[in-house]
């Protein structure tokens, strides 16, 4: 994805399809996401066998159909296999179903799922929602969990931040994951939305649910991120080292591969303390990581670390890295043959970011001058340990031996993680230690949005009812934001019980369709409903809208 901006026909697709509200109902549906299961490692998301368990009573559908294939009882498991184009079903180990041709979906009446034997966290996993069994183009499957966006929340919010960080630091968690579900940076394939891992975001399902991080979910109920009425890529990382990265230095565009990628308004890299100013000098960033500045991040053991290797050890890292690295397409200069390698005569800097994130480097050996792009290529063909380094945030110290040969190379870093967004230590810091709210929280780390409900099209045509969005609300105020560029006079709304009629000609500039309406007075502390009608008008106009309940610092 280039930009989080999409333009309107893309806007009103989204909202319209992909958030699945519905004009004709009175209360707008839930959200639903499709999320790829992998094994026990992670590292496998399509299977040609798996067995169903269940802590109820469940129902086998093929395809589309609305008619069950079979009926289970939570006391019996059922097999899936798939061969030559074909499903086999074998239930309670005796019951078989053969040459079903069409995907399988499974619902559950009550009680979760689960596929024996996989683990999370040293339990058997379990899901809330439906499992769907899709084929793949390889002769497999992938298991799809299509589970409610809020259900799912409650799943990756403790899994990705420790419940010790604070209630406001969960909520904040809450918040961008929310925004990741909807708008991830990627969506390789087709068939689900999201991977159960740390390729999206960690979501381990039922198992794994804490009382205090469901709460943070429900108390941020229905609110996103909003910059210019779009929902933004809310990326966000473990440790910082004091400072955060712009979102084009670190990443490449995902449909180009061209780096650096393009820059995206929200994602601008931050000190912790402005006395910092910009890291992308070489001898402010040594000074910067050789030493102990203060930092909302300086609670996370990774907020400095340093590494070592002896000269013959960093050659025979190399010799694989770089190979393993070669697909990324941010290597240039080596041959990828092992032994066309030479030895390492010096490492130097090329470019960096804000953060003093590297974006590139130069290893210079007898025999070839290689760059390395990009802070995750960097990480992993720098690796210590058989594992990547925590961060491109680092310098390198050149140790010589007593003939003046280069004899080790350390690396003296900070920080975890890709550097772009929310730090989550750095957030858990200003929750417990400075006392701030989530939406604090965010505006620190995201420039220049709102939180806000998801943005709406709302059609003005006399078949169409109330649209209702529901979210939650804990200072009382919010802002209604209405983007009226087909001049329609008045917008009805009930908010929380109370109706009104909002006259859209008062107060209305030339020069903007925005209007901004005050409706703090309607607003509780906790859930709130709000529900759109636009009076009958011509069937092909429509206006924007969304609720603010935090606006742009």
């Amino acid at each position: 994805m280039t930009k989080v901006r999409v333009n309107f026909t893309v806007l009103l697709t989204i909202i319209l399809m992909g958030l699945r509200l519905d004009c004709q109902a009175s209360h707008q549906k839930q959200q639903s996401v499709r999320v790829a299961i992998s094994d026990n490692q992670f590292k496998e998301f399509a299977y040609n066998e798996i067995e169903i368990i269940a802590t109820g009573e469940y129902s086998l559908y093929e395809g589309s159909s609305s008619i069950p294939l079979a009926k289970v009882s939570q006391s019996q498991t059922t097999k899936i296999k798939f061969a030559n184009g074909n499903f086999t079903i074998v239930i309670g180990g005796n019951k078989c179903l053969k040459n079903i041709r069409e995907n399988i979906v499974i619902k559950c009446t009550n009680g979760f799922f689960g596929v024996k034997n996989l683990q999370r966290l040293g339990k058997q996993a379990l899901y809330r929602g439906n499992f769907e069994i899709t084929k793949t183009n390889d002769g497999r499957f992938f298991l799809v969990n299509i589970v409610d966006l809020e259900d799912y929340l409650k799943s990756v919010v403790p899994n990705e931040m420790p419940i010790k960080f604070g209630f406001e630091a969960l909520k904040a968690q809450a918040v961008v994951a929310r925004n990741y579900a909807l708008m991830p940076r990627t969506k390789n394939f087709g068939e689900f939305d999201l991977f159960d891992s740390v390729a999206s975001q960690v979501y381990f399902g039922t198992n794994t649910e804490h009382q205090t991080s469901n709460q943070a979910v429900k108390e941020t109920e229905g609110l996103v991120l909003l910059h210019n009425w779009d929902i933004i890529l809310a990326l966000y990382f473990s440790t910082s080292c004091g400072h955060t990265e712009n979102y084009e230095n670190a990443f490449a565009d995902p449909k180009t591969n061209v780096f650096p990628g393009s820059p995206l308004p929200h994602l601008k890299g931050r000190p912790d303390n402005p006395k910092i100013g910009n890291l992308g000098n070489e001898d402010t960033a040594r000074r910067f990581f050789e030493s102990l500045p203060k930092s909302f991040d300086c609670e996370s053991r990774y907020f400095r670390w340093q590494r070592e290797w002896d000269i013959q050890e960093l050659k025979n890292i190399l010799k694989t890295s770089l190979v393993e690295q070669k697909a990324s397409g941010f290597i240039d200069g080596f041959s990828f043959k092992p032994s066309d390698l030479g030895n390492i005569q010096r490492i130097s800097v090329k470019r960096r970011g804000v953060s003093g994130q590297i974006m590139e480097l130069i290893i210079w050996t007898t025999k070839q001058k290689i760059s390395i792009k990009k802070e995750l290529v960097i990480r992993r063909v720098f690796k210590k340990d058989d594992a990547a380094l925590p961060s491109a945030n680092f310098v390198l110290e050149h140790i010589k031996d007593n003939n003046g040969n280069l004899a080790k190379i350390i690396a003296h870093g900070g920080g975890f993680g890709h550097a772009v967004g929310m730090s989550q230590y750095g957030a858990g810091f200003m929750a417990t230690h400075l006392g701030k709210s989530f939406d604090q929280i965010l505006q620190w780390y995201y420039r220049g949005v709102s939180v806000a409900t998801i943005p709406i099209v709302l059609p003005a045509d006399k078949t169409q009812n109330m649209v209702t969005q529901n979210f939650y609300a804990t200072k009382k105020t919010a802002t209604l934001v209405i983007d009226n560029k087909f001049n329609i006079p008045s917008l009805q709304a009930t908010i929380n019980g109370k109706k009104l009629n909002l006259d859209l000609t008062a107060n209305s500039s030339p020069s903007s369709s925005i209007h901004r309406i005050d409706i703090s007075r309607y607003i509780k502390n906790g859930s709130n409903s709000v529900s759109f009608h636009i009076p009958n008008v011509a069937r092909d106009k429509s206006v924007k809208l969304y609720v603010e309940i935090s606006k742009p610092e």
